[in-house]
């Protein structure tokens, strides 16, 4: 039997050479098995497999691959997605698939992954099918179950991050919740944090310490609601990046103690990316004219959707103004209000006087161009 690397493999199909050179120059299991996954699932030419696996191609491993791609099919897998699995995971052609795959599919379907959701959680995170079912899967549903306290909200976490069934729920997520827990966090904070951003809970224990170190001396504390909110940023960015994302505001005219009010007011303020923050105060500071002390003391700006929020949202307000249909006051608040009943009041309520104004919230550029008086 022959053993041909991927990578050999690979190297012909990127090269198209498969189509139009003659098979005496190709070994024959390389031709075999590239034929065999190209007609069985449609494996793209460009499939990235893992560096330093082989597959073997016989009657006999032919036979299992056959089996194989049938059970996936069997459970709602499209051709694309089996491509996508077997370039993301080869070794899962070698499962067995009555003692191996077909309790572990069963398993998720129990847990509420079904249809479309079964192929799209393990295409997320092929490590599932590696992982032993009672000895891993199980036991890690069951923890994410308890903290969460209902089948439905653990299924929700998990389609959030698969990683949630992979992770080492004994050395890792528990020790997290422990470390939690013993500063404080009430347990219902702690359940919003995974259900949340489950990645939070699954950091190395010594990030989880200092993170939590950090926030305290931000002058959150544990108890409150706003501490796993911002546990949940300070875990996300290296301390290089919180530097970074600190300076940029510096740079835009802010003081480092306005900055970090800001955060405890509300911490994804410091979430967005650099470039945004710089897009976000330029747009406030000279398009909408605001005043640095204003937009420091509504975070939320940063968190807003620049061009699907605050400039159709400002565009409207500024078009009402000079109509004389709104006060001129101070607009920061009226940028933040609920879609409907920024809608209700502030659109729909003026279509008579302005009839143009629906297709200047929604960017026509047309509706934009026309004069307003």
């Amino acid at each position: 039997m022959s053993k041909i690397s991927s990578t050999f493999l690979l190297y012909f199909i990127q090269n198209r050479f498969i189509n139009t050179v003659s098979s005496s120059t190709l070994p024959l299991a390389s031709v075999s098995t590239i034929e065999f996954l190209k007609n069985s699932c449609g494996l793209a030419a460009d499939s990235p497999f893992s560096a330093g696996r082989k597959l073997q191609f016989d009657e006999k491993s032919a036979k299992k691959y056959e089996a194989v791609l049938g059970f996936l099919k069997s459970y709602g897998f499209e051709n694309s997605q089996i491509a996508k699995l077997i370039a993301k995971q080869p070794s899962i052609l070698q499962s067995r698939v009555y003692n191996n795959l077909k309790p572990k599919f069963e398993f998720l379907k129990d847990i509420g992954f079904v249809g479309p959701l079964l192929p799209k959680v393990i295409l997320s995170n092929p490590g599932i099918l590696l992982r032993g079912l009672d000895s891993h899967l199980k036991p890690s549903f069951c923890f994410i179950k308890e903290m969460l306290e209902s089948d439905e909200q653990a299924n929700v976490a998990i389609r959030r991050s698969s990683w949630l069934l992979t992770s080492s729920f004994k050395g890792v997520m528990q020790s997290n919740v422990n470390v939690l827990l013993g500063e404080g966090v009430p347990s219902r904070n702690i359940s919003k944090l995974i259900g949340l951003q489950p990645r939070t809970i699954m950091q190395k224990v010594d990030r989880m310490v200092c993170a939590v170190k950090k926030v305290k001396e931000l002058g959150i504390e544990p108890h409150t609601r706003m501490f796993v909110h911002a546990l949940r940023v300070v875990v996300s960015i290296s301390d290089t990046t919180w530097k970074k994302k600190i300076n940029v505001l510096k740079s835009l005219g802010w003081s480092e103690k306005e900055i970090l009010t800001a955060f405890k007011r509300d911490p994804y303020c410091l979430a967005c990316s650099e470039e945004k923050m710089r897009a976000v105060a330029d747009f406030c500071l000279n398009t909408a004219k605001l005043d640095p002390e204003t937009v420091i003391s509504y975070p939320k700006f940063f968190m807003s959707g620049l061009d699907k929020c605050l400039r159709p949202r400002f565009k409207v307000l500024e078009v009402l103004k000079v109509k004389k249909l709104i006060k001129n006051r101070k607009i920061a608040w009226l940028l933040f209000l609920g879609e409907r009943n920024f809608v209700t009041n502030y659109v729909l309520k003026h279509l008579d006087e302005v009839p143009d104004l629906m297709d200047i919230y929604r960017g026509n550029a047309a509706a934009e161009s026309r004069p307003v008086l």
